[in-house]
């Protein structure tokens, strides 16, 4: 009966330890501006994003029978400065509604870059910064209920509170797994969770990262610039996430290996 408890104790805590993560990464990675914004810095996204940007414009132009050096004066616009600045101001208001910090999604826009006699007077008329109904309204998009932003307001905070939840249930865990354990026996079944979720975890982390090749290869070789800017910007994050969950599971590896050798102390309850 005891080794049974301890085996369904050892797949919930690997269950419950996996969620943890995935809750961790979103609170403190995707939720969090600075892990965006080195991210991109350190995979050269903002340079890459305004070199692929440009291509795909000058691309569609040349496609429709156009001539790209008649939009030049556009495409010029397209540096890693200006969509350095574009991505980020736009992170930041996103992030900021998704943490609570503000109360709508306001977007920006780098209106006042482009000359003004180049501007038609629907998109003349915007402001560089304006909320998300705001804009929807401005272009009559009509299924502009359906968008449920409301549902990403306050994620931090419930990523917090569900993180808080799970670490106390991990805990709960270990606890049991160590009264479980009988005086002088080993660690074997709390061993054999960390290394099986160290294990699971690099098998986890080998599989999205060949997942994340193909499909930023997929997205980068679309004809849409929508895609190919989302091939350019996704897969540097994932990558990052994966990265850290490998260190993490390296380093449950060797701690459920000393777990198999270490005893539990017998405690004298003579007087």
């Amino acid at each position: 009966m005891r080794a049974v408890a301890q085996i369904l104790l050892t797949i919930i805590f690997i269950i419950t330890l996996f969620l943890g993560l995935v809750t961790a990464s979103l609170k403190f990675q995707l939720l969090n501006y600075n892990f965006w914004n080195t991210t991109f810095q350190k995979h050269n996204v903002y340079q890459n994003l305004a070199t692929v940007s440009k291509d795909s414009f000058e691309h569609q132009i040349t496609k429709e029978g156009g001539n790209k050096d008649d939009v030049r004066i556009l495409t010029d616009l397209i540096t890693p400065t200006n969509v350095k600045e574009t991505v980020d101001k736009n992170l930041k208001n996103f992030l900021g509604f998704a943490n609570g910090k503000e109360s709508e999604v306001n977007v920006y826009l780098p209106i006042d870059k482009i000359p003004r006699d180049l501007l038609s007077k629907s998109i003349a008329g915007l402001k560089t910064e304006m909320t998300l109904q705001e804009l929807l309204t401005k272009f009559n998009y009509q299924d502009r209920e359906d968008l449920r932003f409301e549902n990403i307001a306050n994620s931090g905070q419930m990523a917090l509170y569900l993180l808080i939840g799970v670490s106390l249930f991990i805990l709960l865990i270990l606890t049991l797994l160590f009264l479980l354990v009988e005086s002088g026996e080993r660690f074997l079944y709390m061993g054999v969770a960390f290394v099986l979720s160290g294990g699971l975890m690099f098998f986890v982390v080998s599989l999205v990262t060949s997942i994340n090749t193909i499909i930023s290869n997929e997205l980068i070789s679309s004809p849409s610039i929508a895609a190919v800017i989302a091939g350019t910007m996704i897969p540097p994050v994932i990558t990052e996430i994966a990265h850290l969950l490998q260190i993490i599971g390296f380093a449950m590896l060797p701690l459920g290996v000393v777990l198999f050798f270490i005893k539990k102390p017998k405690y004298n309850n003579s007087k």
